[in-house]
This record gives C-alpha cells, structure tokens and sequence, in this order.
C-alpha cells in the first residue's frame, strides 16, 4: 500500500507509461482488497465471539459506532480542500468538492461496518445476521455494474451518490467494494466456529481448494463471447473481477494462517503493525498526499522521479513510517490516557480551527 501510493505520487508520467507499470499497478489492485477483506475478518471473528455484546445497546456497541463514525470523518477530513468551513463552501470548485464527497477507503469500511452493526443489534441472531450479511453481499456483487452504468449526479443528495459508483470521481463506493468486507465477515464467522486447530487447518485447505475453483470458474466466464451486463468499468465493477481479486485474497489469508503454524512466536514488529493499521494507514497519506495543514511528497516533488529515485523515496517514507509507529505504539500502550487526551484534544482543536478560520 505504501510502496504503491508513493509510486503513485512521485514516479514520473515518462516512467508509469512503461508496460511494465501496468503490471505492477494490476497487482497493486490486490491491496485494497486485502485490506478491506481483512477489516471484515477482524470484524466478524470480534462480533461472533462476543455476539452478546452487539445485540444490547451497551458500552460495547456505542464505542463500535463511534468508531466507525470517527473513521468516516476521518476519511472525510483527509480530502479537505480547505482548513476553513466557510472558505469550503463558499469557494471550492466542482471538482474540490468531489474530491471531498468521495467515497474513500476510510468512508466505506465506515459505512459498512457501522451498517453491519445496527444489523446485528436488529437481528439479534447470528444465523440470520450472516445470511442476510451473505444475500446482501450476493446482491452488491452481481448489480455492481448495473450500478455503474447510471447516472446518480443530480439526482441524489450529493453526500449519497459517491457511495454508489465512481461517476463522481469516488474510488471505492460501496458497490462492489463493501462486498470485499462482507466477505471478510463471513470467512470470520466460519474461522470464528471452527474450534481447534485441527479444524482451523481443514478449513484453510477447504478454502484453498474452493478459491481456486472459483478463480477457474470467473476466468472461464469472463473469456464467453458475450455480457449480459451494459457497459461499465471491467477491472473495477465486473463480477468475473471481483471473485478473481476476493478468491486470490482469500487464498493467501489462508497460506498466512497454514505458514504461521511453523512459527513458535511471531516477530514483535508485524504483531505491532497488525495493531495499528488505522495509524499507518492515516499517517501514510499525510507523509504522501499531504492535507489541509501540510504538503506531502505529492507537492514537494511530484511525479518526477526515476524508478530509482522512487525506490529509494519509499524505502525512507517505509521506515520513517515504521519507526513512527513503533514509538507511537509504545508510548500509547504505557500511557493510555494521556494518549487519549493527545488524539481527541487534537482532534477537537483541528475541528474548531476549522469552523472558526474565516480563510
């Protein structure tokens, strides 16, 4: 993810129109998949083995809500074309505003997560909260280029149609992209009821198994000389798409889960990262996009870069991240509180400066 979003930023137009960058941007497809297919693991194996909690309105549930409510105004903030709310609504042009009604990764796995938790509040049952979690995804799937295909703009409430498709510049509306943690939560539910090791491994090689048969089946599907579909993006909305990126996700969680089985402990650094993915993830785009309050690399050097150049860019931005972040984690994991304070006294400062700034 990193290694792609600095490429993305840095490497020259010269460098990017190689052939060869379209196959590395063809596996860099796989990331946001990964990513949004492991959120939906996590989910589903926290929810199913402390189900009791999510279906009361408690303690649990509402810093579940809140949470995903933070992710979304997170997602939203990073696209801020201005550190002003009056300057953003009075001044920002049609293409700034687009960018900031987007449906990001952050908005989606918000939305997604948070639908998911007033499902199971309603639900109460775990059976059916999977099945309808299973139809729900079956349907986002096989309607995604249907979807694609309509015009939303104007007729929608301009905060909604971005969640729809990508007609509004959005990069991962909910159709198909919230399959993806759908999928997640189902393979979390199923790992989640197959207690012991012995059971964990057979269904790791049962999924094996299964994803490359479907890989089979949406290559076969996808070489018939005919669609029954309109027009729409191929490599992001398609059916035959998703199952080949959400099988070959799904196959390497399982050769992750097979391999860790040799391993008598895991390293401290991956355990870490795997804590504060959110972190990383936020940190990764200041340091490379920049926002309202900083210039990232995006501004400061530009897609101008040789593949050199921009190996070498990644490998500072990689481990400066990472340093980072392990200091971050250790001073969090010490000083709970105060940690506490630093993040929402941040965020309430950064939230009335934006209101109150004029310009």
């Amino acid at each position: 993810m990193i290694q792609g979003h600095v490429f993305d930023a840095v490497l020259s137009s010269q460098v990017k129109a190689h052939p060869l960058y379209y196959v590395l941007d063809f596996f860099h497809g796989f990331v946001a998949p990964a990513f949004f297919f492991s959120s939906g693991i996590a989910y589903g194996v926290s929810t199913i083995r402390r189900w009791d909690e999510q279906i009361i309105w408690g303690t649990a549930n509402r810093q579940r809500v809140c949470r995903y409510l933070l992710l979304i105004a997170v997602g939203y903030a990073l696209h801020l074309p201005y550190f002003s709310l009056r300057k953003t609504l009075s001044s920002a042009l049609p293409a700034e505003m687009n960018s900031l009604l987007q449906s990001d990764a952050l908005q989606c796995i918000g939305v997604t997560l948070l639908l998911l938790q007033f499902s199971a509040f309603l639900l109460k049952r775990k059976n059916i909260f999977i099945g309808c979690a299973a139809i729900a995804g079956t349907a986002i799937v096989f309607s995604a280029p249907l979807i694609w295909s309509m015009k939303f703009a104007g007729r929608l409430p301009v905060w909604f149609a971005p969640y729809l498709n990508s007609e509004t510049s959005s990069w991962f509306p909910l159709f198909p992209w919230s399959e993806y943690i759908l999928g997640g939560v189902m393979f979390g539910y199923v790992f989640a009821n197959a207690h012991g090791y012995r059971l964990a491994t057979s269904l790791m090689w049962k999924n094996l198994v299964l994803s490359l048969g479907m890989i089979g089946v949406a290559w076969f599907v996808s070489r018939l000389p005919f669609d029954v579909y309109p027009a729409h993006d191929f490599w992001k909305s398609n059916p035959t798409m998703f199952i080949i990126r959400l099988s070959s996700v799904s196959i390497l969680t399982s050769l992750v889960f097979l391999a860790e089985q040799s391993i008598e402990s895991l390293p401290r650094i991956p355990l870490i990262i795997g804590k504060e993915t959110f972190f990383i993830y936020i940190l990764h785009l200041i340091i490379v996009y920049g926002s309202v309050i900083n210039r990232g690399l995006a501004q400061w050097v530009g897609p101008t870069l040789s593949i050199f150049q921009s190996i070498g860019v990644f490998a500072l931005v990689f481990v400066a991240i990472g340093l980072i972040t392990i200091l971050w984690h250790e001073w969090n994991s010490q000083h709970k509180l105060a940690a506490a304070y630093l993040q929402w006294g941040g965020a309430a400062i950064f939230l009335l400066a934006f209101v109150i700034r004029p310009w």
